[in-house]
């Protein structure tokens, strides 16, 4: 076995196509400029955390080369899609097509039949995600099946599994309060062991960020925290946090 792999999930940061939930207090330049600060703070996350094998997995699929850049950006080596192990420190993978269960699900076979286990996957919309909890996570899937991160809303912001499972994707009731519910109810119908979490909220509204500002606050007040790097720079140079 390879050992675990960390998922980042990542849509392309165009304008109009991501954190449009921040609109009207945002244009969809700025929501676009600043979920493009979030995914260079989860790179920089992602490859902070041995012993996780870090992936990209990336959408849309035409837009690869972007990202291949982003990750060279953020000094991460990166190989092409589809080639076998190298020298670099990130794989970017592209999405399956489907809701997001189907993408998940696809990109937990895909890594578990290249004998990685367990698999860790999560948001590219949580700056303040410490290394801690990831290492966290590793810990609860020693002893649990089925890790997972909830989210206030509802959701759950990771997941992470010894071994891929389809009910856990399947027929999910995604974007609603019962993804979570749901989810853990799969679970326990199919004899699948699950841990939990400290509860963390990503990134969808202007609350949350400002919600983020706080929490940024407390981790540069918090020895040995994560502070996420460019998304403090750019909500400083934006006006949306001047400390």
């Amino acid at each position: 076995m390879k050992g675990p792999a960390l998922v980042v999930m990542a849509r392309a940061p165009l304008p109009g196509g991501v954190k449009t939930r921040l609109q009207p207090h945002l244009s969809p330049g700025q929501c676009a400029e600043l979920y493009l600060s979030f995914l260079r703070d989860a790179i920089d996350l992602a490859v902070s955390v041995p012993p996780f094998t870090p992936f990209m997995a990336f959408t849309p699929e035409k837009e690869e080369a972007f990202f291949r850049g982003l990750v060279r950006g953020s000094d991460v080596s990166v190989r092409p899609v589809g080639l076998g192990r190298a020298e670099s420190r990130m794989e970017l993978v592209p999405q399956a097509r489907g809701d997001l269960g189907r993408r998940m699900q696809a990109l937990m076979s895909q890594l578990e039949y290249r004998d990685y286990s367990p698999i860790v996957i999560v948001g590219s919309d949580l700056p303040a995600l410490q290394p801690a909890t990831l290492l966290r996570s590793l810990e609860c899937l020693q002893s649990s099946d089925l890790c997972l991160g909830p989210c206030p809303d509802g959701g759950y912001y990771l997941v992470g599994a010894r071994h891929s499972s389809a009910a856990l994707f399947r027929g999910i009731p995604w974007s609603t309060p019962r993804v979570l519910t749901t989810t853990l109810e799969r679970a326990k119908s199919a004899g699948i062991s699950v841990s939990l979490l400290e509860e963390c909220a990503d990134v969808d509204t202007f609350d949350d960020l400002e919600r983020l500002r706080a929490d940024m606050e407390l981790l540069r007040r918090t020895p040995g925290a994560t502070v996420p790097r460019h998304t403090g720079k750019w909500m400083k140079e934006s006006g949306i946090y001047s400390a």
